[in-house]
């Protein structure tokens, strides 16, 4: 196994432990805190940045909105992984 593989590996176990922590971190933070309503409103504005985003990838007419919509689809599809594990307070006060 070459140096290139090991770095390879190890900053990818490195990344995925970071998105782990932070994802623990934010349910410790706000799970059982938010209402349901409060909960579904930012569930809906996650999902339409994402159809937002795959209309910015799609459209023929400007690179720009290619890139636009390239980071916003990243960045509400890594919000959505987050807020998936986030419970809300109805749920949270059942258990």
């Amino acid at each position: 196994m070459n140096l290139q593989a090991v770095f390879f590996v190890v900053g990818f176990a490195a990344v995925l432990l970071a998105v782990v922590v932070f994802i623990a971190f934010v349910e410790r933070k706000v799970g059982g805190n938010v209402s349901q309503r409060v909960f579904d409103l930012v569930e809906r504005i996650i999902i339409a940045s994402v159809l937002l985003g795959v209309a910015g990838m799609f459209q023929p007419w400007a690179l720009a909105g290619y890139r636009v919509g390239f980071h916003l689809l990243l960045f509400s599809t890594l919000a959505f992984t987050v807020w998936s594990h986030v419970v809300p307070k109805s749920a949270h006060s059942s258990e």
